[in-house]
């Protein structure tokens, strides 16, 4: 099949759309209650199903890895603001190249109250983007994080505390950038599809 015409196959869509990624697997028949419980968590959050959540994990290991990253990103009990650790989940995204998650989390900044102009230009390149000290500093770090792992010293820890940021904010700050690390992966070797309720949704912030 050539990619045209594997496109306009994609751009038919609509409600019954398969594959949401590479892998050559059926449409499941049904879905375990724990991962319904995640996709309607995800429909009335953001109003559409997310292709991640319909990739064939075990029940229990997918409702392990998105209820950590629920709780570490959206949690009321975080160290850093949700509007940062956004920040830092983007820019580990745009490193990646991941298309998938560059538009939710660009998206999620937005409703964030970030405006578009500065999101725009933080999906291109977070240096350019004029960030304070402590965003700046964040948005450094899970940079170098991502791109140069294995470079990873104290050094990069006091800068964030020369930014201001708190021991437990800089624990947080790590996670965050790990567990996007992963996420980043999944998507980009299984090919996983954008959202196109993600896509429209970036466009019409």
């Amino acid at each position: 099949m050539s990619l045209r015409s594997r496109r306009s196959g994609n751009a038919k869509g609509g409600k019954g759309e398969w594959p949401v990624s590479w892998l050559r697997l059926p449409r499941p028949k049904s879905y375990a209650p724990e991962i319904k419980a995640l996709q309607d968590g995800s429909r009335e959050r953001l109003g559409y199903v997310r292709h991640f959540l319909r990739l064939p994990f075990e029940p229990t290991r997918l409702a392990l890895i998105q209820g950590y990253i629920d709780r570490l990103v959206r949690g009321k009990d975080g160290h850093l603001s949700a509007v940062e650790r956004e920040l830092l989940a983007l820019v580990v995204s745009v490193e990646n190249r991941c298309e998938v998650c560059i538009v939710t989390h660009a998206a999620a900044l937005e409703r964030g109250g970030v405006a578009k102009d500065l999101v725009d230009i933080l999906a291109i390149n977070w240096r350019r983007a004029g960030l304070n000290r402590r965003w700046k500093a964040l948005a450094k770090f899970a940079s170098r994080l991502t791109l140069a792992p294995a470079e990873a010293d104290e050094s990069h820890l006091e800068e964030l505390r020369s930014a201001g940021l708190r021991e437990r904010e800089i624990f947080e700050a790590v996670q965050v950038v790990g567990v996007f690390n992963y996420t980043n992966r999944v998507n980009s070797a299984l090919g996983v599809k954008l959202n196109r309720e993600a896509h429209a949704a970036y466009r019409s912030g």
